[in-house]
């Protein structure tokens, strides 16, 4: 089949990268034509533009990090759109195109910000609504608008990133309605997208799906770098933990205390990169240099002995390898004040609870993590690495059955024409 793939393309963000690697790569695999849609809201390539003559205007170079991400896209995902901007060009381009399925997702597409719950409280400014690009915001292309009614599509393991579907009108959530109607399969990757979809019609069938990157060691194989290969290429010690962080979540002298926590097990920390770039200051005597290749990020969380950190995807990396992690985890839904609410949104606290060990992550709250060095490295003695590479398998079966399902669907409606 000829199969039309819509999700967050030319990112740089290494999750982003290889969940869309991945789908792509099991299409290919089982013998289908796929074409990535490059979409991007005309108000995303306008703030790309501006950052660029900002750049040329100080004379700083685009970061090297972001031209890696580029070249893996480009490399790994090469049959792709030429550059889309509007929810018609989407559209026309895939009804013009003889595609027979078009599957979206996986990654955040399923977003959506009413204004005022983007309203913050800030240091600077007192009161400000946080902008954002049409891509976090319904009705966009990632809802199938346009096209879902004449072309069969599905959603695939789909989030909606925390979104306050609370607060959705109810305008907004009949026509969500509508467009999911016309999907011939919905899947989501976190309870509280379902809850979300449901919010707009209770009727639906969906159901909670991994994240691509889980079947990431099936779906591209000898793709990924051998351990022998990674050990050579960033010069490892033998046994090493990777800490990725965002923000200086802990003092120097509190990974300086990790470090000699974990160098009595014979472990050492190395500094790893999550973001693209590295916004704390540490005492190790290894780190991660940049740019990175996405596929060498994957297989240094693959080959580690554990991995401390934040962000979605390194956890899910090291869940399927069955490398034990703890998180500090930085997503989840917020109040007007800045304080994170708890309340069951974040995408890490859901990865976590569905394999059972939500104790192996502390919420990470205005800068704050709440737990010592010792209490993370005490943890982590207690992984239950065999369940949870039980649990991962189980996963990556759960993943083809859905594919098989996806694929399925667009057989079935292509015989009922």
């Amino acid at each position: 089949m000829k199969i039309a793939l819509l999700t967050f393309l030319d990112v740089a963000n290494f999750g982003a990268n290889l969940q869309a690697a991945s789908t792509y790569n099991y299409l290919t695999n089982h013998g289908h034509e796929v074409v990535a849609i490059n979409y991007k809201s005309c108000k995303t390539v306008a703030e790309q533009r501006l950052s660029q003559y900002k750049r040329r205007l100080c004379k700083q170079p685009l970061p090297i990090q972001n031209i890696a991400h580029k070249k893996f896209v480009a490399e790994e995902i090469f049959n792709q759109s030429v550059e889309l901007h509007m929810c018609s060009q989407v559209a026309d381009y895939i009804k013009n195109n003889g595609f027979d399925g078009v599957i979206i997702g996986s990654d955040a597409v399923a977003q959506h910000w009413p204004w005022f719950s983007t309203l913050k409280m800030g240091k600077q400014r007192p009161l400000w609504i946080e902008p954002l690009q049409r891509e976090r915001r319904f009705p966009n292309p990632f809802w199938g608008i346009g096209f879902a009614d004449s072309v069969p599509t599905a959603m695939m393991s789909v989030s909606s990133q925390n979104s306050k579907y609370q607060k959705f009108s109810t305008f907004t959530l009949r026509h969500m309605a509508s467009q999911l109607d016309k999907m011939k399969y919905i899947s989501v990757r976190d309870a509280w997208t379902r809850k979300m979809m449901l919010e707009a019609n209770s009727a639906l069938s969906i159901e909670v799906t991994p994240d691509p990157v889980f079947a990431l060691n099936q779906n591209l194989g000898e793709k990924i770098p051998r351990e022998e290969s990674v050990r050579s290429k960033f010069k490892l010690p033998k046994k090493y933990v990777l800490i990725g962080l965002r923000s200086q979540v802990f003092s120097v002298d509190e990974l300086r205390e990790m470090n000699t926590l974990f160098l009595k097990q014979g472990m050492e920390c190395v500094a790893f990169c999550i973001d693209g770039r590295y916004n704390y200051q540490h005492p190790f005597n290894y780190q991660i240099p940049l740019p990175l290749n996405p596929l060498d990020w994957f297989g240094l969380i693959k080959y580690a002995s554990a991995y401390i950190g934040s962000n979605m995807h390194p956890i899910v990396s090291a869940l399927t390898n069955g490398v034990p992690c703890y998180s500090i985890d930085n997503w989840g839904a917020v109040d007007f004040w800045g304080h994170k609410t708890n309340d069951g949104s974040s995408k890490v606290y859901d990865v976590l609870t569905q394999y059972g060990i939500t104790e192996y992550r502390t919420q990470l709250n205005q800068g704050q993590s709440g737990v010592s060095p010792r209490e993370i490295v005490q943890k982590l003695a207690s992984f239950p690495t065999e369940k949870i590479r039980v649990i991962s398998a189980k996963r990556v079966e759960i993943y083809n059955q859905m594919m098989q399902n996806i694929l399925a669907s667009f057989v079935a409606s292509q015989k009922g024409k």
